[in-house]
């Protein structure tokens, strides 16, 4: 059956066709064209350092690597064609090169590798790649989050433990607590790195040695994986253990879940009227009420940070896991790592979206406070207790459980009882405004 099209209609993921303007670089990264042409990049750059190890340096002209650079869409179809034919996607890609060699270096292609000592590298590039795309995001919400806890330093409204009123804080502090959280979400990912290796068919260098038993192999190898930017390991089977690849897919899942969370919260802040959306003229809330602004970008954000999680849990778990020296099963499962990024930068994406248009409805924020005065009841307790009262809490208690009293109404019995206005003006301010400060150099120092 032929493809019914190549529009973006009838892509089988969102991520290909609904989605595809906003994860360009995240599809582009995770493309099968990319795979083609990290592996071609790999095959160049060991070529290169082959031939210098074993005395042929001048063997090599710089203008070869353009196999590599110079990388088209016409070169990537003809792989592809080449694959046809030889039913492996490596050794097509190993063809395509040698036909661009002199003769004499056309054996020394691949020479001594393993489809896993290419594919390894190939994928662990693309990884690093997405990481870099996807901490790009992530700074984009953590600096919206830093300009709303900026606006809203000293924005007081009423905290709520259990769902229930409780002691005040303010939206700024509340903000810069979620910057403070993705900051170091952002520091722990970027201090990541991924393992690569070149070590042969069991990961013992043995067809190497063998054939070059004089060449520093281990010096040799190092230099090649290092120059493509990751991180050299010796201790290896045929497949590359997935340690860093299920530490840093690890990493994400829990940045999927601190999204979910933040999405969870601000949605619960729009149903209290606590927050309210820039307005379009133009765009629909509600196919039947029209007086509603839904927070869809927020809704949007968590269902793809929850098909992210799930996504993530999976391959953390599963590139632990590996069978005798090589296997197949997880070749297929590393083409569909691309999903799980393109999910998570679109969750993204879109909290950073809906973030700018976040309103606060001070209006309501202040009513709340006015008409919840109930809070005050944890610091008269404890004026109560520091008097001597061993039984102030029960009195308060008393009088204002399951009660809604005015702000208005407490701080008269507070003033009545001798508290002064000093004091609960202290109380309701706390330290949040302090707190806000440290949480947003916390975040400068995380994200510089």
């Amino acid at each position: 059956m032929k493809p019914l099209s190549s529009d973006n209609l009838f892509n089988l993921s969102p991520l290909d066709g609904r989605y595809a303007e906003d994860i360009q670089d995240i599809q582009e990264m995770f493309s099968e064209s990319r795979l083609i042409k990290e592996r071609v990049h790999v095959e160049m750059v060991y070529l290169k350092a082959f031939l210098k190890a074993t005395d042929r340096a001048n063997w090599w002209k710089d203008k070869y690597m353009s196999i590599y650079t110079d990388l088209n869409t016409k070169d990537l179809e003809y792989v592809k064609d080449i694959e046809s034919h030889t039913k492996h996607d490596v050794a097509a890609v190993i063809e395509f090169i040698k036909v661009q060699l002199p003769e004499k270096i056309r054996p020394y292609v691949h020479f001594g590798l393993t489809s896993e000592d290419v594919n390894n590298l190939a994928h662990g590039l693309m990884i690093k790649g997405s990481r870099d795309i996807l901490l790009g995001h992530l700074k984009g919400l953590i600096e919206e989050l830093v300009f709303l806890a900026k606006e809203n330093r000293n924005r007081h409204m009423i905290g709520r433990t259990h769902g229930e009123v409780a002691t005040p804080t303010t939206m700024g502090k509340e903000m810069a607590l979620y910057g403070v959280r993705f900051a170091k979400m952002y520091a722990e990912l970027s201090a990541m790195n991924i393992q690569g290796k070149i070590l042969g068919a069991t990961g013992n260098l043995n067809a190497f040695v063998g054939t070059y038993p004089k060449v520093d192999w281990f010096e040799v190898t190092k230099e090649v994986v290092e120059e493509l930017g990751l991180e050299h390991t010796l201790f290896s089977l045929q497949i590359m253990p997935g340690d860093t690849y299920a530490a840093m897919l690890d990493s994400i899942k829990r940045l999927s879940g601190l999204i979910i969370d933040y999405d969870q919260n601000i949605w619960t802040y729009f149903m209290l009227g606590y927050m309210f959306q820039k307005a379009d003229a133009s765009s629909i809330g509600s196919s039947t009420m029209p007086h509603k602004i839904n927070p869809i970008k927020f809704e949007n954000s968590e269902g793809n940070a929850q098909l992210a999680e799930s996504l993530l849990t999976f391959f953390s778990q599963k590139f632990m896991k590996t069978r005798l020296q090589r296997d197949l099963t997880d070749s297929t499962v590393k083409r569909n790592i691309g999903t799980a990024f393109g999910h998570t930068v679109l969750s993204l994406i879109y909290a950073t979206r809906g973030t700018k248009d976040i309103l606060i409805n001070k209006t309501k924020l202040e009513d709340d406070m006015a008409n919840n005065g109930q809070f005050f009841s944890e610091l008269v307790q404890l004026v109560e207790r520091d008097k001597g009262a061993s039984d102030g809490y029960d009195n308060l208690k008393k009088q204002t459980r399951g009660k809604r009293l005015t702000y208005a109404e407490m701080v008269r019995m507070m003033t009545n009882a001798g508290i002064k206005g000093e004091m609960i003006e202290t109380y309701v301010r706390g330290l949040t405004g302090e707190i806000c400060d440290k949480a947003l150099a916390e975040i400068a120092k995380l994200t510089k």
